[in-house]
C-alpha cells in the first residue's frame, strides 16, 4: 500500500511541480526584479506561512481524526472543523490586515511598504480558501486518493501561469493574484468533486460529532509551527532591507530549493502519514517505519543538495538569465548555496513534524521547539545580515533547521 500510494502520489506531485516551478521562471522574465516583486514575494510569505502552518496541520491531523469516527458522520466533521476554521481565519485575517496597517513598516522603503500591505489584502482569501483545500486532502488522502491530492496544485499553477501570460500587461503585478485566487478557488471544486463522487452528501452528511476537543489537540501545536514556519517571513523581512531586489532573489532561490520539499510533502507524507495513522496502536512498528524513512530522507536529501550546489550556476543562469542579461548576481548565487546544504535536514523536519501530530499531548513541547527556532532564526539573521548580506540570512535558515530535526527527533524518540 505504501509503496503502490507513493508511486501515484509521486506522478501527480511531479506533474503539478513541473507546473509549479515555471511560475518563478515567468516571473524573472516578465517582470523586473523590482519593488514590485519584492512587494509580492513579501505578501504572497504570509500566505505562504498560513498554508505551512494551518494547512500543513489541518490536512495531517484530519487523517486520524476521520479514522475514529464513523463514515456517516465525516461530513459533519468537515463542515463543522471548516466553518469554525473559516469563523477563525477570517477574525485572524482581519486583525492581521488592520496590524499591518497600523504598524510602521519596518524598513525605509515607503513605497515597498504600501505595495506589500496592498497586496496582502488582495491575496488574503486565499487564507480561507486554504482551509477547506486542507481539509478536503486531508479526507481523500484518508481515503488514499493520492494522486488526486498530488496533483491538484497543477491547476493553480495554469491558472497562475495563464493570468501572467495574457494579463500581465493590463494588471502588471496584480496578474499574479488573480491567478492565484482562480487557481485555489477551481483546485477547491476539483478536490470537492472528487469528495462528493465517494461521499454524497445525502447519505453521509448526518451524526453528531464533537470538534472542540480536535480544537484543544491542535491549538498548541498550531501555535509551535506557526513559529517555525514564519521564519521565511522573517527573512523576507530582513532581505527587504537589502539592495532593492534581494527579496525577490531569496524567494527564486527558494523555488528551486523548494521543489523536492513540495514533492516530499504532496507525493510521500501524505501516503506515510495515513499509514502511521493507521499504524498508531503499534508503537513499535510504527517507529521502525518512522526510522527506516528519516534515514531514506537524510540520504536522498543530502545527495539532491549535492547535486542542486554543483549545477546551482548554470541552473540559475539558465532559469532566471538565459540571454545573459544581468538579472542574477553572484550574491544571489552564494545565497543559494549556503541555502541547500539545509535541505536534508529540512525534509527531515517535515516529516517529524508530521509524526507529532500523531501524538496529540505533545503540544507544549513542539510549542516550545517552535519558540527556540523562531528565536534563533531571526537573532541570527539580525546578527548576520549586516556581516554577510543575503547569505548570511541563507545560512541561518539551514542551521535553523539543523537544530529544529534534532530537537524533535529527540521529542518523538521512543523512550
Amino acid at each position: 500500500m505504501i509503496v503502490r500510494g507513493i508511486l501515484f502520489a509521486a506522478s501527480g506531485g511531479l506533474v503539478a511541480r513541473s507546473i509549479t516551478v515555471l511560475i518563478p521562471v515567468m516571473v524573472a522574465h516578465t517582470y523586473m526584479l523590482g519593488v514590485e516583486t519584492d512587494a509580492f514575494f513579501l505578501a504572497a510569505a504570509g500566505i505562504l506561512f498560513w498554508s505551512m502552518t494551518m494547512g500543513i496541520l489541518l490536512e495531517a491531523s484530519i487523517v486520524s481524526r476521520l479514522m475514529d469516527i464513523a463514515k456517516e458522520g465525516r461530513w459533519a466533521l468537515i463542515f463543522r472543523t471548516g466553518f469554525l476554521l473559516s469563523v477563525f481565519t477570517l477574525l485572524l485575517g482581519g486583525a492581521f490586515i488592520a496590524a499591518i496597517w497600523i504598524i510602521p513598516w519596518p524598513g525605509e522603503d515607503v513605497a515597498l511598504g504600501i505595495q506589500t500591505r496592498l497586496l496582502f489584502v488582495e491575496l488574503s482569501p486565499l487564507l480561507l480558501l486554504n482551509v477547506w483545500i486542507s481539509l478536503f486532502s486531508g479526507w481523500l488522502n484518508a481515503e488514499r486518493r493520492f494522486a488526486i491530492v498530488a496533483g491538484s496544485p497543477a491547476i493553480m499553477g495554469v491558472f497562475v501561469l495563464g493570468s501572467v501570460w495574457f494579463l500581465h500587461d493590463t494588471f502588471a503585478i496584480h496578474a499574479l493574484t488573480i491567478g492565484y485566487l482562480l487557481g485555489e478557488l477551481f483546485r477547491l471544486g476539483f478536490l470537492g468533486t472528487h469528495l462528493v463522487r465517494y461521499h454524497p452528501f445525502k447519505r453521509q452528511f448526518q451524526g453528531p460529532v464533537a470538534v472542540v476537543p480536535y480544537f484543544q489537540n491542535i491549538g498548541l501545536q498550531w501555535i509551535g509551527f506557526s513559529l517555525i514556519n514564519g521564519n521565511p517571513l522573517v527573512d523576507r523581512l530582513m532581505a527587504s532591507g537589502l539592495a532593492e531586489g534581494s527579496v525577490s532573489r531569496l524567494e527564486l532561490i527558494e523555488r528551486i530549493y523548494l521543489v523536492p520539499v513540495g514533492i516530499l510533502t504532496w507525493a510521500v507524507l501524505s501516503v506515510m502519514t495515513t499509514a502511521w495513522s493507521l499504524a498508531r496502536e503499534e508503537i513499535l512498528r510504527q517507529w521502525e517505519s518512522i526510522f527506516r524513512s528519516l534515514g531514506i530522507l537524510l540520504l536522498g536529501g543530502a545527495g539532491i543538495a549535492l547535486v542542486l550546489g554543483l549545477l546551482h550556476h548554470p541552473l540559475l543562469t539558465w532559469l532566471y538569465a538565459p540571454s545573459g542579461e544581468p538579472v542574477w548576481s553572484e550574491e544571489g548565487e552564494r545565497a543559494f548555496l549556503f541555502l541547500v546544504w539545509g535541505l536534508p535536514f529540512q525534509l527531515a523536519t517535515l516529516m517529524l513534524w508530521r509524526v507529532t501530530v500523531l501524538n496529540r499531548n505533545l503540544g507544549w513541547q513542539v510549542l516550545v521547539i517552535g519558540g527556540l527556532a523562531f528565536l534563533f532564526n531571526a537573532t541570527g539573521d539580525y546578527i548576520l545580515r549586516d556581516y554577510w548580506g543575503l547569505s548570511g540570512i541563507t545560512v541561518v535558515t539551514g542551521f535553523t533547521y539543523l537544530c529544529t530535526f534534532l530537537l524533535l527527533f529527540r521529542l518523538v524518540r521512543p523512550s
